[in-house]
């Protein structure tokens, strides 16, 4: 699985203590933090210990813990598999917003990279506003601006913070590489590194230059970074709406697997009424 994201541990409860087959949640303090109200992560339970008079219950009590931490936005990845779940969460209120993927590099040093045709620096100082300007330009994708009812303003905000933090940083296990002269950014990669590890957290190229093929050379170029550092092995999410990023990783070698579900449930909107417990 890809490395931890954002940073925070999360610290997963069960929403009705003793009863694990209900799910457990979580608040996300990441997103939290950013966009300024409550967030949280629910966790479905085993659909095959889930009976009948747990499932009459279930609805109350996630309600009952997203009320206790005021919850706005909630979120649950469930797999494709899932088919109690993909018919239930609806029924709490959830909605599907977008499809995620995992994307794998097994074995790096013997890739067949093709060859660097753009070089990569460090970023400087100066760069800084430059490349928190382009992480709010570039990004179309990831599960907040897939929901309709998510503000696109926090979803450009997140990313913002997200480059800022691994700016901040950079010399732990964060990596940032830029493309484009001092002060004037074309691209720019962040790459989490553990070991022999790295996971590929997050990438842009200006808009006006994304169909230049500026993106695979800065996807290449990092490669070959990576591979001098002594990495084996390459792991990243992304959302499968994705599909010049998930074509382009094709090309390159990697395959897909742990394909999910991502639903969003929202407390503003009307939600079924839960039913009466017992």
């Amino acid at each position: 699985m890809p490395l931890l994201r954002s940073g925070f541990e999360l610290h997963y409860e069960e929403i009705q203590p003793g009863a694990p087959a209900l799910g457990t949640a979580a608040l996300l303090p990441w997103d939290t933090e950013i966009f300024g109200f409550p967030v949280a992560s629910y966790r479905a339970g085993s659909d095959e210990a889930l009976n009948e008079a747990a499932r009459k219950d279930l609805a109350a009590h996630f309600y009952s813990w997203m009320t206790r931490y005021r919850v706005s936005v909630c979120g649950c990845v469930i797999p494709v598999g899932s088919l109690f779940w993909k018919s239930f969460l609806p029924e709490l209120g959830f909605r599907f917003v977008d499809f995620g993927i995992e994307a794998r590099l097994r074995n790096l040093p013997s890739a067949p990279l093709p060859k660097i045709r753009a070089a990569l620096r460090s970023p400087e100082p100066e760069d800084r506003l430059a490349i928190e300007t382009l992480a709010v330009r570039s990004f179309a994708h990831g599960r907040y601006f897939a929901d309709p009812l998510f503000p696109r303003e926090l979803a450009e905000r997140r990313y913002r913070r997200w480059i800022a933090n691994a700016l901040d940083g950079v010399g732990g296990l964060d990596r940032v590489y830029v493309l484009g002269e001092r002060g004037s950014v074309d691209g720019f990669f962040h790459v989490a590194v553990q070991g022999q590890v790295a996971d590929l957290r997050l990438a842009a190229v200006a808009p006006e230059l994304q169909s230049t093929g500026m993106g695979f050379d800065l996807y290449v170029s990092v490669l070959h970074e990576l591979n001098k550092m002594g990495v084996r092995r390459i792991v990243t999410s992304i959302s499968a709406a994705n599909t010049a990023v998930m074509n382009l990783y094709s090309l390159l070698g990697f395959r897909f697997a742990h394909p999910e579900m991502i639903y969003h449930w929202h407390a503003a909107l009307p939600r079924p009424a839960a039913p009466p417990s017992g």
